[in-house]
């Protein structure tokens, strides 16, 4: 019996200890923050915003370069036996581009399609 009583003891004591340790624990990790300086503390906040907004919009691609810039546009009579490639080629010499992609752009800028261009048209061809 008196085996029994001393080993409930010694458990009971033990998780006393344990408990008195996790509390211990808890009260060293509250910690209770003050704002001292509220200016500072603001501008760091709105900084903190600016940087975070100006990231996303990093990420997301938002501040391309090509989307930014202003186009330059010359407008151009269709004469006969002239392609839209030789034309895009013609207005666009010093620039390394894509041209069936700036053909693309000639489509959506004047809003037409192949089929409707017609010698004596004037386009708008975009100059890169």
């Amino acid at each position: 019996m008196f085996i029994m009583h001393t080993y409930r003891t010694n458990v009971h004591n033990c998780f006393i200890e344990i408990w008195k340790m996790v509390d211990e624990m808890e009260d060293n990790r509250k910690h209770h923050y003050r704002i001292v300086k509220p200016f500072r503390f603001f501008l760091f906040v709105v900084i903190s915003i600016m940087l975070i907004v100006f990231a996303g919009y990093t990420a997301l691609g938002a501040g391309n370069a090509e989307a930014a810039s202003v186009r330059q546009y010359v407008q151009v009579t269709i004469g006969e036996g002239d392609s839209l490639w030789s034309i895009v080629e013609r207005c666009n010499k010093d620039a390394h581009i894509d041209v069936q992609s700036a053909i693309y752009d000639v489509y959506e800028i004047n809003d037409i399609d192949a089929a409707d261009i017609q010698p004596g048209d004037k386009l708008f061809i975009p100059v890169y």
